[in-house]
């Protein structure tokens, strides 16, 4: 289910904006004729952002129209940590995009429980596909690996007409014992 953000058209500077209880973003892409500067209420992105990041998809309704989009990066505040700047990639449904998707490893306990640990090298894959098929997420399940397992981005399972774009050989992360202190 895709997420629907209203938005307004912005005018006044992004410090202006946020002031007022907004968030500043950018729209951009193919699906407009030209690009918009847009705010959103910063709770509405804030409930978004919690169970959204980059890569997830939503609709953005502004100026009385909604447009299907990829959330292509977010800019925090380095002392709060709010959402200070937010852009959108406008697409429609069956054209080619790129996109950086999270990985979520799953099984992890089961590690621990055998006294394993997994090193996360990469946390998000670069992929290539329409709209319609990207996901917001891979999950990667890493509760039968052992010692010395690596996980490179092609042993990563894709949806199906979705094209890797990062590194075939790139580690995404690996299996080591844990090791225990001595005192």
């Amino acid at each position: 289910m895709t997420v629907l953000l209203n938005a307004t058209e912005r005018k006044e500077k992004a410090k202006k904006v946020r002031c007022s209880g907004y968030v500043p973003g950018s729209m951009y892409g193919p699906g407009l004729e030209k690009n918009i500067e847009i705010q959103i209420k910063e709770n509405e992105i804030n409930k978004f952002l919690k169970s959204h990041s980059i890569g997830a998809k939503t609709k953005i309704k502004v100026n009385g129209t909604e447009q299907l989009c990829v959330v292509k990066d977010i800019q925090y505040d380095a002392v709060s940590n709010k959402p200070i700047h937010i852009e959108f990639y406008a697409s429609s449904e069956d054209r080619l995009v790129r996109s950086k998707v999270p990985i979520k490893f799953k099984g992890n306990e089961n590690l621990s429980n055998r006294n394993l640990v997994l090193n996360i090298l990469k946390d998000e894959i670069e992929l290539q596909g329409k709209l319609k098929d990207l996901p917001e997420f891979i999950e990667v399940d890493v509760s039968s690996l052992d010692d010395g397992s690596i996980i490179t981005m092609r042993d990563i399972a894709l949806p199906e007409g979705v094209r890797l774009l990062s590194r075939e050989d790139e580690t995404a992360a690996s299996v080591t014992v844990a090791s225990t202190l001595v005192s």
